[in-house]
């Protein structure tokens, strides 16, 4: 059990035990013992163990909460009940004065407790509703946002899963195609280590920016790997996607970055493929035949890395 808020509630704690101290004390001083042969012990038992349990609701709420107006509510309404409890447990112990003030006064304090309490429960209630809507919003944040990379904000390699796999299906029904387009940056782990990995993650960024910058509306791009990049293009021709493959080819490549203060611009060189795809395919054979095509693409590859 974690007893983290008790040290916030040394006020009400103490308030507790000197308001159980007062109550026997009167008791105590207005009140005479009974003789043994008068007392109940069932009656002990029962208004005892009612009286135990009022204490124990104080001690779990103290434990529960953080300081503030609710648990102060909640705090005072337990603690009027409590002090009627406590006040008909002593009664089995002692006999008061007719119409002694103790008497008169024993069943008062629970009717304002609960309704202190009912009040205190309203607002737990509201206070729970903003919480749980707060923490909905941020569940369905992380939900819709754990499929978009954080270093490009293109999306991540498990939403293109999840899009393939919807295209596929699609493709086979209406009998259409679609294709698919890869990037490689060449010698990007050369890169980070001569230029550092913050550089390489804003080298990421503007080219994942140039890669949504040339594809059209209803395409899907995607980081696929740490410098690998993967376009979907639905229901797209071979030309048409041969085309845009190479705007955005020399989109990249012609990019001037620059780090630091330094003039100096570096080119990255991209390795890039395509294909078309039916529906006879499943998700992770089209994935391995577009792989295969980019390191087909690699091997033709003859320009060295520039800066």
């Amino acid at each position: 059990m974690n007893f983290a808020f008790l040290p916030f509630h040394k006020t009400l704690i103490n308030s507790l035990l000197m308001t159980i101290a007062i109550v026997c004390l009167g008791a105590y001083s207005f009140g005479q013992l009974k003789q043994t042969s008068e007392i109940d012990f069932i009656d002990i038992a029962g208004e005892g163990g009612i009286t135990l349990m009022t204490l124990i609701w104080i001690f779990f709420t103290l434990v529960s909460r953080p300081s503030g107006r609710v648990t102060n509510l909640l705090f005072i309404g337990l603690l009027f009940t409590h002090v009627s409890v406590l006040l008909d447990f002593l009664d089995e112990f002692f006999i008061y004065p007719d119409d002694h003030w103790l008497t008169a006064i024993e069943a008062l304090p629970a009717p304002l407790g609960m309704v202190l309490m009912s009040i205190a429960l309203y607002q737990w209630h509201q206070e729970q509703t903003a919480i749980n809507h707060q923490l909905s919003r941020t569940e369905r944040f992380y939900r819709e946002h754990s499929l978009v990379d954080f270093t490009t904000g293109l999306y991540s390699a498990e939403y293109m899963k999840q899009q393939i796999k919807l295209e596929i299906n699609q493709a086979k029904k209406q009998q259409t195609s679609f294709s698919l387009m890869m990037f490689d940056l060449r010698h990007f782990a050369q890169f980070n280590h001569d230029y550092g990995y913050q550089h390489g993650d804003l080298m990421l960024r503007e080219v994942a920016q140039l890669i949504q910058m040339n594809i059209r509306d209803g395409d899907i791009a995607c980081r696929y790997a740490s410098d690998r990049f993967i376009v979907l293009m639905p229901n797209t021709l071979e030309v048409t996607t041969k085309e845009i493959e190479q705007q955005t080819k020399r989109a990249i490549e012609h990019l001037a970055f620059k780090h630091g203060q330094t003039s100096e611009a570096i080119y990255p060189k991209v390795i890039t493929c395509n294909h078309q795809y039916r529906g006879w395919h499943s998700y992770e054979e089209v994935l391995y035949d577009i792989n295969n095509h980019l390191s087909a693409a690699k091997q033709l590859a003859k320009k060295p890395y520039s800066a």
